[in-house]
This record gives structure tokens, sequence and C-alpha cells, in this order.
């Protein structure tokens, strides 16, 4: 089970929409996150439109503990000729009024690093489902907002539109707040970048210093 490289940075993101998903609110709905239960077989499907049967499915075997579980996915990609089964760990945590809410743990592995972010949705992409930031997927809405973000960084940022707050909705508050932190996040890597080459120059000139306070081996003699 491989990584997942990223994208370029100023390249749209792939949606989740439209992608096959598997969700523990799903499960929970269909009352199949029950303690003891040990290898329940079972199968997620998709139609496409108004279909009577299903285009692609992913058969399971489900076991759940108290407070975990695994959930082993078995299935066939037959544009890459690959046949999938690996297990997914279900892990809980508690609520504030009681009883327990179930997550997936994200089984991919990204530069030999296990993600194991706890996950309500795991989506298909290339050949494993995976959670939306290994995969680099994003919303539709958030999509359509970053366009506008880059838009107004392109086109200079005027800080006097953000001044008064408190005529400001909602919407244009949280657009205001993604701009400022995408400003931020850029000046925060200048600096870094301005960091390292600061140290670079103090390391070259420690070097030079001390390579012209080494003595010469040569030595004099009287005539």
């Amino acid at each position: 089970m491989g990584g997942f490289g990223s994208g370029q940075r100023w390249s749209k993101k792939d949606v989740v929409e439209g992608r096959h998903a598997i969700d523990t609110a799903s499960l929970k709905r269909w009352n199949l996150l029950v303690p003891g239960t040990t290898g329940r077989p079972g199968a997620f499907e998709w139609r496409r439109g108004g279909e009577g049967t299903a285009s692609s499915s992913v058969s399971y075997f489900l076991t759940v503990g108290p407070t975990e579980g695994t959930l082993r996915l078995l299935y066939t990609i037959k544009s890459l000729t690959a046949e999938l089964d690996y297990p997914v760990r279900l892990v809980t945590t508690p609520c504030h009024l009681g009883g327990v809410r179930w997550w997936f743990v994200c089984p991919l592995v990204r530069g030999n690093i296990p993600c194991g972010r706890r996950v309500r949705r795991l989506y298909l992409s290339g050949r494993y489902f995976g959670c939306r930031h290994c995969h680099g997927l994003t919303y539709t809405s958030s999509q359509g907002s970053d366009c506008r973000v880059y838009a107004a960084l392109r086109g200079g940022l005027d800080f006097g539109r953000f001044r008064d707050v408190r005529r400001m909705s909602v919407a244009q508050l949280g657009f205001a707040l993604k701009v400022l932190t995408f400003e931020q996040r850029r000046l925060d890597r200048v600096d870094r970048r301005l960091d390292r080459a600061a140290g670079r120059r103090r390391s070259k000139a420690v070097n030079t210093a001390h390579r012209d306070d080494i003595p010469s081996d040569s030595t004099d003699t009287d005539p």
C-alpha cells in the first residue's frame, strides 16, 4: 500500500463529490456496529443514476469489539487488473452525552509514514480507500472559495477592506480569514527561506574565518 504524490501548488485538486466512499454513519444506520460481531460479510454497492442494479461493489467482512473493530475490504479494479484485500481499523471516541462515535483509521502510508487519521469517510482513489487528505481531495465549495482567494491575492491585498469587521457578514468574515491565513502562510515560508539563507551565509563566513586562522605549513629559514 503506497503513498500518493501531491499536485501542483496552483492546480485544482480533485473533489470528493462523485467518488465511491464508505461511511461509518452508514454502518451505524444499518445497525452493523454491534460489539460481538465477528467476520460478518456484506457489500457496499453504488448505482449510476436510477439504475436498478449496482454498477460497482466492494465486499467486506466486519468484526466489532467494545471500542475497536476491523473492516476487511475485498474488491477488484478491472482497469488496473488489481485484486485488493486489506483491513481498515475502526476506533471509537466517547460522546459528551454518552455512547461512542465510530471512526475509520486511514490505512494509507505517505513517505513511509502511516496516516492514521480518524475520519468518518474513506474515499476510493486509485487502488485504495483513504482519507481525503492522503488522496489530495477537496470539496467543490472549497475549490470555488480557493479560486476567489487566489484571485484576491493576484489582484493585490487591500487590508482596508478588513478593518470594519462589525459590518461584515459571516461569509465575508470567512473569506477574509482565508485570505489572511493564506497570506500569513506565504510570509512564513518566505521568512523560513530567508532564515536558511542567512544561516548558510553565517556558516560560510565562519568557515572562511577558520581557514584564515590556520597557520601555513611552510617555515621561514634564514638565508
